[in-house]
């Protein structure tokens, strides 16, 4: 710090001229703005770096918690006595195995989502799938609503909002396969057509068998 301030005074000495002040302080004033500015400059990339070691940091123990979590449903699904430990609901249930193994493709399903391997309607695809099958559907009529936290996480509100879709699409057209067009059971509209078809083919039978004799009394 010295030499700096001294150097301009020894230089004039040695060239033997004045020492022009008003031009070195406006040179000063220059260098002293692009300091401040490449100063600030990394300070906003320090800043970043941290905010950015920290999603890093917190990423990292979320993919941790989740591999435990997993870990503990394959050791559920290959002891299913543990089962009734982790959810007595589920181990109630006749299909206790599989609702693990739904529950694991699901989790699957969001981080390979999260990670933008598969986009919306790639999801839509496979839970339409899923919810073909009565397991899935009871499964998550059940968990549904409670399945993943998605307190401060867009991304997975997001994700579940996409899965109930597909589960409504499910439930509605399972109803439409039920339900015939007049909303009664299908059973019961085959049925009544088949009995509207009888009677329709009696009365005909009937009236020809009454034509017939008209014909031979005349």
């Amino acid at each position: 710090m010295t030499f700096v301030v001294v150097s301009p005074l020894v230089m004039t000495r040695l060239s033997g001229t004045a020492l022009p002040w008003g031009r070195l302080a406006d040179v000063g004033d220059t260098f002293g703005g692009v300091s401040a500015l490449l100063s600030a400059v990394a300070l906003c990339g320090i800043g970043a770096s941290l905010i950015f070691q920290q999603r890093q940091v917190r990423q990292e123990f979320a993919d941790i918690d989740r591999q435990q979590h997993i870990e503990l449903l394959k050791l559920a699904i290959d002891n299913p006595e543990l089962i009734e430990v982790l959810s007595p609901e589920t181990a109630a249930g006749s299909h206790a195995r599989h609702e693990l193994y739904a529950n694991l493709m699901m989790m699957y399903w969001l981080a390979i989502w999260e990670l933008g391997e598969i986009d919306d309607e790639q999801l839509r695809a496979m839970t339409a799938d899923m919810f073909r099958g009565e397991v899935a559907r009871n499964w998550w009529r059940r968990v549904g609503g409670k399945w993943i936290s998605t307190r401060a996480r867009a991304g997975r509100r997001r994700f579940v909002a996409i899965v109930n879709e597909e589960f409504h699409q499910a439930e509605m057209a399972l109803q439409d396969d039920v339900l015939g067009p007049s909303g009664r059971p299908a059973r019961t509209t085959a049925l009544l057509v088949l009995v509207v078809a009888g009677m329709g083919a009696w009365v005909g039978l009937c009236a020809g068998r009454r034509a017939a004799r008209k014909a031979m009394a005349g």
